[in-house]
C-alpha cells in the first residue's frame, strides 16, 4: 500500500470518531482536533502572542503547554524560534511546540490546504518531559505510517474526541503512552538502534504478526532472511546474546503478560490469541516463567 493510501485511510479514521455530547466529571489535560485550512491570511499562529480560545488551556509562562501536530496532506510552515530558516511542513511531518515560545506556525500564501491533527496537552508532568525531549532534538519529525507513534497518537486521539475515558486516570494512561513512544522515537533519532535492537525488534514483530498460530518455526524466520536454521541462530547469537528458541519464547510469555494487564479476556481467549492452543498449557508455561499462576499475576497487577 502507498504512503498516500495510508495517511487517506489514517484520514478517514480519524474522521470517524465522533464527539460525545456529554460532559466529563473531570478536567482533561489533552485536547484534538482535526482541521483543513485553505486561507492563509486565517491560520497564523506566534507561540507568544496565541489567543487562549475554549480549546487552550490556561496558559502562560508559569503553565506553558505543548502542541503536537500532524501534516496528513498539503503544506504549512514552521519557524524555529532563534532561526531564520521556515520548514515546509509535507505529507507525514508533525512538529511540537510550547506555548509560550518564540516558535511560528502558519499556513504559507502559497500552499492551497493544509490538513493536520493536533493535540495540546497541558499534564505538568507529561509537558516537562516533551520539553526535556525537545531540548535534545529538532522540533519536526518525519513519521511515515504504519509507526507505532502514530498509533498511539491515533488511539489518544479517538478517546479524547469520544470522551470515552471513564476517569482521569485512563485519561493519563493514554497520554503516558503516547508519551513513551514520543520519547522512544526521538531517542531513536539522535541514537539510531543497534544492529542487536533492530534484529529483536525485527523478530518482535515477526512473532507477534504469527503468534495466534502458534510460535513461528525458527527455520521459517531463516529462510525469510536467506539463512539455514544453524547459520541464522549463529547470527542472532552472536549479535544478541540470545538463543532464537528463547527470546521466541520470551515475546510470547510477554505478550501473555500485557493482555492480562490490560485486557479483560478470560484465560482461554488469550490462549488462541497466543498460540497456546488451550487456558491449561498456557497456564504451564506461564507459571515456569513467572513462579506464579495468571490469575494471580492478573490480580497483582490491577
Amino acid at each position: 500500500m502507498d504512503l498516500r493510501c495510508e495517511l487517506r485511510k489514517l484520514h478517514e479514521r480519524l474522521r470517524s470518531f465522533k464527539g460525545r455530547l456529554s460532559q466529563i466529571g473531570y478536567r482533561s489535560r489533552v485536547f484534538s482536533g482535526l482541521e483543513t485550512r485553505t486561507e492563509s491570511d486565517r491560520y497564523y499562529y506566534h507561540g507568544r502572542k496565541r489567543g487562549r480560545g475554549a480549546a487552550d488551556p490556561c496558559g502562560g509562562a508559569a503553565n506553558p503547554y505543548v502542541i503536537w501536530q500532524y501534516t496528513l496532506s498539503g503544506c504549512g510552515a514552521f519557524q524555529q524560534a532563534g532561526s531564520d530558516h521556515v520548514t515546509r511542513l509535507t505529507e507525514t511531518m508533525a512538529f511540537t511546540t510550547v506555548v509560550p515560545s518564540d516558535d511560528i506556525y502558519y499556513l504559507p500564501a502559497q500552499s492551497k490546504e493544509w490538513t493536520f491533527f493536533w493535540f495540546i496537552i497541558d499534564h505538568p508532568y507529561a509537558v516537562q518531559r516533551i520539553r526535556l525531549r525537545l531540548k535534545m532534538s529538532s522540533p519536526i519529525w518525519e513519521i511515515p505510517p504504519p509507526n507505532i507513534l502514530l498509533s498511539r497518537a491515533v488511539n489518544l486521539y479517538r478517546a479524547v474526541k469520544t470522551a470515552s475515558f471513564e476517569d482521569p486516570y485512563a485519561e493519563e494512561d493514554a497520554l503516558f503512552q503516547f508519551m513513551l513512544e514520543y520519547e522512544r522515537f526521538g531517542n531513536n533519532l539522535l541514537h539510531p538502534p543497534t544492529r542487536r535492537e533492530r534484529l529483536l525488534a525485527e523478530i518482535r514483530k515477526e512473532v507477534l504478526a504469527n503468534i495466534s498460530n502458534g510460535l513461528p518455526p525458527i527455520e521459517e524466520i531463516a529462510k525469510g532472511r536467506g539463512m539455514s536454521r544453524v547459520r541464522f541462530t549463529q547470527y542472532f547469537t552472536d549479535a544478541t546474546g540470545l538463543t532464537p528458541a528463547r527470546f521466541i519464547a520470551q515475546v510470547r510469555i510477554s505478550e501473555v503478560a500485557r493482555l492480562l494487564i490490560n485486557s479483560d479476556l478470560k484465560l482461554s481467549a488469550i490462549a488462541d490469541l497466543t498460540g497456546f492452543g488451550n487456558a491449561s498449557s498456557l497456564c504451564k508455561v506461564f507459571h515456569r516463567h513467572f513462579l506464579m499462576s495468571p490469575d494471580k499475576y492478573r490480580k497483582m497487577t490491577h
